[in-house]
């Protein structure tokens, strides 16, 4: 009887050893480097950011934190490798729009917006409209022009299901037109695709297109947001030249659930310590990146606005 009370109070005391090995970790984040992944390409807006996110967000939390790129699959990949890695807080997914809304309603990747949990947004980025500079499009009107006089003659690049797809496709649908859909991996292979000729116009994220246009090798047509962005004052709007339509997708920081609340709430203090602050929010601005900071609970809600939002286009 001693020796079965025995073994019934080792096994009692395995749970709590656990707990407390969980706890004891967790009061301890971070003691060693985080890595930040990143599902699309490098040199796309989103891995500009990240990048530039790095160092600062490493100094906050005391602790180096490398960019990983996990593209393909729309996103999926490095979203779900996300979700694979242990459930400890040293592995950050900067995730976007089409990575963990418009994939998953669009496939089944084996993931929802809500098997994550926020730690806050960074961006709520500009899509530019751009051409080649050597483009006889001057304006969004010569372009839209064009492709009416010649219905399936013309291509854009975009990922597709992305963002900017489906809000180049907005703007066909509402200004009547139809352009050629050519698929891209990321914002970075759609501007070489657009550099090489082989695309005529490419719907993007600014920080993707910010050096090219400022380099002169690209010209924007249109900004789809409600006003002008800073970054680039000399674009209008969409709606300024007739057509009123927005794309604004975000790119934030989330982490798998079951991460211990002591590390999320170490995440998101030092997340919103770098945001605020105006020697990072002008280092992002010469990226053509104009931060839109959100608190891990407004950032959640956006995920839920745009799932419900996009689930009547994408699910089949």
């Amino acid at each position: 009887m001693y020796k079965l009370r025995q073994t019934l109070w080792a096994f009692a005391i395995v749970p709590v050893a656990l707990v407390w090995s969980v706890a004891a970790s967790a009061q301890s984040y971070p003691n060693k480097p985080i890595s930040l992944i990143v599902t699309w390409n490098a040199g796309g807006s989103t891995d500009v950011i990240a990048r530039l996110l790095a160092d600062p967000l490493g100094k906050a939390l005391g602790q180096p934190v490398a960019v990983a790129n996990r593209p393909g699959g729309g996103g999926s990949l490095g979203t779900q490798a996300a979700l694979d890695a242990p459930r400890d807080g040293y592995t950050v997914l900067a995730t976007t729009s089409g990575n963990h809304i418009l994939t998953p309603l669009k496939n089944d990747v084996g993931y929802k917006f809500d098997d994550f949990e926020p730690i806050g947004q960074l961006v709520a980025a500009t899509i530019i409209l751009a051409v080649k500079v050597d483009s006889p499009w001057k304006t969004l009107d010569d372009l839209i022009k064009a492709a009416k006089a010649d219905p399936g003659k013309y291509t854009f690049g975009a990922v597709p299901n992305g963002m900017p797809n489906l809000t180049l496709n907005g703007l066909a649908k509402e200004a009547g037109f139809s352009v050629v859909h050519v698929p891209q991996q990321g914002g970075a292979p759609g501007v070489t695709a657009l550099l090489g000729g082989n695309v005529d116009m490419l719907p993007a994220n600014a920080a993707t297109v910010a050096a090219n246009i400022k380099g002169g090798k690209l010209r924007g047509l249109a900004v789809f947001r409600s006003d002008r962005d800073p970054a680039f004052p000399n674009i209008p709007t969409a709606q300024e030249q007739g057509h009123a339509v927005f794309g604004s997708p975000f790119v934030g920081l989330a982490i798998a659930k079951g991460v211990p609340q002591p590390v999320l709430d170490t995440l998101r203090a030092a997340l919103a310590k770098v945001a605020n602050d105006p020697v990072f929010q002008a280092r992002a601005l010469k990226t053509a990146t104009t931060l839109t900071y959100l608190p891990a609970d407004k950032f959640g809600m956006v995920w839920e606005r745009d799932w419900n939002n996009y689930a009547p286009m994408l699910r089949k």
